[in-house]
């Protein structure tokens, strides 16, 4: 078969033709504004820290980064946005563990490989605390109270949320009989940090950026970290593993950006770095330190598969607890 020179000369004209806008729309990534969608409304931890990236990522890109909030459905108002938009960079969203928990209940129709994961941010770990005339001091006497005699009142948030499955694993580990305990739900974290400072209940599972005003002002203290090594913020109090509870110190809340399945890697590196740069700089850091937060920055491989591990630990637990068949 011969092929004429004239022939190769069209066809190489027609596959630069093709392939040129894709290569230049990677090369010269963004050429308009990206849309960050947020689950939550204005004036949240999330909010605050989402608008707070976006201004260092504009400055990283040359392009504003929109930050739209779409609460609603525990999640699926944004959702829906982010994997319903093209997979070309111009549309990233939050992402925290509730997420995770929520496409294992509310939300099944997404799970987490709905979506491509872009970075990792902070993690907020989780912290046992008791109001401050509570004769409970540390774990094991936290432990010798709820084994004393049943109806130990735990107040906390929903079933299955995160702080309930950091409870469950100190309670596998220390042995604690689960008909000992009377765990009472509150809509919220803050709600039952709230009844543990009114005696409503003994103990409850929080976050530092929640109670750190209490700790300062003296009304709470923090018995034990669920860390690896002991918070920087509280450095005289020890970890559950210091205190011979063996528990899995990555179960912890993160906050990270997802954005629709499919966007090509060329786009995806050049978001992360720019979210990487974001982070880097000075403000960011101090929000960071401030927020009691941990900055935990992961690429795309690296938060893809850490939000596959939490998955799995959210499936494995509310299979335990009756949560899910």
């Amino acid at each position: 078969m011969r092929v004429t020179t004239g022939f190769v000369t069209t066809l190489a004209v027609l596959m630069a033709t093709v392939l040129a806008p894709s290569a230049f729309a990677q090369g010269t990534f963004p050429e308009r504004p990206i849309r960050y969608v947020l689950h939550v409304s204005p004036g949240g931890a999330t909010d605050v820290m989402a608008r707070k990236l976006a201004i260092g990522m504009e400055k990283a890109l040359g392009k504003s980064v929109v930050v739209e909030n779409k609460p609603g459905g525990r999640g699926a108002t944004q959702m829906v946005e982010i994997t319903t938009a093209k997979p070309d960079g111009y549309t990233i969203g939050a992402v925290t563990s509730s997420h995770i928990g929520a496409f294992n209940q509310t939300l099944k129709q997404f799970n987490v490989d709905s979506v491509d994961w872009l970075a990792g941010l902070v993690t907020e770990p989780f912290l046992f605390v008791v109001q401050k005339d509570n004769a409970i001091t540390d774990m094991k006497s936290l432990t010798a109270a709820i084994n004393a005699k049943p109806g130990f009142v735990v107040s906390g948030f929903t079933r299955g949320a995160g702080s309930h499955f950091a409870w469950e694993m100190y309670a596998k580990a220390a042995d604690v009989p689960r008909r000992n305990v009377n765990w009472v739900p509150y809509d919220s974290v803050g709600d039952a940090v709230t009844a543990v400072l009114g005696k409503h209940g003994q103990t409850t599972v929080a976050y530092l950026d929640l109670i750190k005003d209490h700790v300062t002002a003296g009304n709470i203290r923090v018995i034990g970290t669920m860390t690896e090594k002991r918070m920087s913020q509280l450095p005289n109090v020890p970890t559950l593993a210091e205190q011979g509870l063996n528990v899995d110190t990555a179960w912890q809340q993160f906050r990270g950006i997802i954005a629709p399945k499919g966007i090509p890697e060329p786009i995806k590196a050049r978001l992360f770095d720019a979210v990487e740069k974001s982070m880097a700089a000075p403000d960011m850091k101090k929000y960071v330190e401030e927020a009691s937060l941990t900055l935990a920055l992961m690429k795309p491989a690296d938060v893809t598969a850490y939000a596959r591990k939490q998955d799995d630990i959210t499936k494995e637990w509310m299979k335990t607890l009756g949560l899910a068949k």
